[in-house]
């Protein structure tokens, strides 16, 4: 029980990675409090995890309005005395007009890439770690990146753009943080079976042609990572960012594929 008596609060919690990081923080002990604004899949999770060793709660929480992270958290403090853990994963990559050709990229799926994805991180991680640092006790915040922050996928502007700047706000943070024992890190998902998955057109490709071990990733592989960074086994790990991939970082060059096969599963 590595989180018995912390408290995490995860952003994008009621499907897919977010999903899987609460559930293996909660059956190693932690109090969970869930952000999301898919209320039925949240509240499912809550119901499924009701026997857990920690507690998990539903807040509905809309990352871009500063006011609703307010409110998220003054909820968890309310609920269980305050905040150890932030798993920043809320994200927005595959809603009508994300995915695009730069030249048809539209100005309302760059704003809203960039209010879900940025802001909303930025909100989340200044209002919590501002509870941490009066605490006085540490705490850890996890973002979560993607292989396109340094490697682009097709037609993904504004999606590559924002998590190349969670990489860069990884990196500030930690280091303005660290004083406070706040440690700050990002875990990179490869190709991650997830259950809004969807392929939209062609044949997908077999992972056994696309990734060193031959398989996609789950929401489990990640949150393994996510556990690690959060427990005291990474206590001096800070600024730092993990790949879960499948050595697909680790590649020159990876076959033939096209964002179009399943972009559901990339992360």
């Amino acid at each position: 029980m590595r989180f018995k008596g912390k408290t995490a609060v995860i952003t994008g919690g009621a499907n897919g990675i977010g999903a899987g990081c609460v559930q293996r923080l909660a059956q190693e002990g932690a109090n969970i409090m869930i952000a999301d604004i898919d209320d039925h899949s949240a509240t499912a999770l809550v119901a499924e995890l009701e026997a857990a060793a920690g507690t998990v709660q539903y807040t509905r929480t809309d990352v871009t309005r500063r006011e609703s992270v307010q409110v998220l958290f003054d909820a968890t403090v309310e609920a269980f005395g305050g905040v150890d853990i932030l798993v920043n994963n809320a994200a927005y990559v595959h809603k009508a007009g994300a995915i695009a050709n730069f030249l048809e990229y539209t100005d309302k799926a760059w704003e809203t890439t960039l209010a879900i994805n940025l802001s909303g991180l930025f909100y989340c991680s200044q209002i919590a770690a501002r509870l941490m640092a009066k605490r006085g006790q540490g705490g850890v915040i996890i973002n979560m990146s993607s292989g396109g922050a340094t490697r682009a996928h097709r037609h993904m502007f504004g999606y590559d753009t924002t998590k190349g700047g969670i990489e860069a706000a990884t990196r500030s943070m930690a280091l303005d943080l660290a004083q406070l024992n706040i440690r700050v890190n990002a875990v990179i998902p490869g190709s991650t079976k997830v259950d809004n998955g969807t392929v939209v057109s062609g044949k997908p490709i077999p992972p056994s042609e696309t990734i060193p071990l031959p398989r996609q990733g789950t929401p489990e592989d990640i949150a393994a990572a996510v556990a690690f960074l959060a427990s005291d086994d990474a206590a001096y790990i800070t600024g730092s960012r993990i790949f879960v991939d499948g050595g697909m970082d680790a590649q020159l060059r990876t076959p033939s594929v096209d964002f179009r096969y399943d972009f559901g599963a990339f992360t």
